[in-house]
């Protein structure tokens, strides 16, 4: 089973006990994000530039549930 859809089935399991879809709407959010930044960085990878200054994930789309 892939990440996202082992996410996907955790934020699932989570709405059924709490009743909220919140977990399930911030996997969705990240995985877009993800996906919007993939062009980018398959043309930053080709370009072959330097990225020894590069910047954390983590800074970039916020901490991973």
């Amino acid at each position: 089973m892939g990440r996202f859809k082992k996410r996907h089935h955790s934020a699932l399991e989570d709405a059924r006990f709490s009743y909220s879809l919140s977990s399930q709407h911030e996997v969705v959010r990240i995985w877009q994000a993800r996906l919007a930044a993939a062009p980018a960085v398959d043309a930053f990878l080709a370009s072959s530039m330097d990225d020894s200054d590069g910047v954390p994930l983590e800074d970039v789309l916020g901490a991973r549930p």
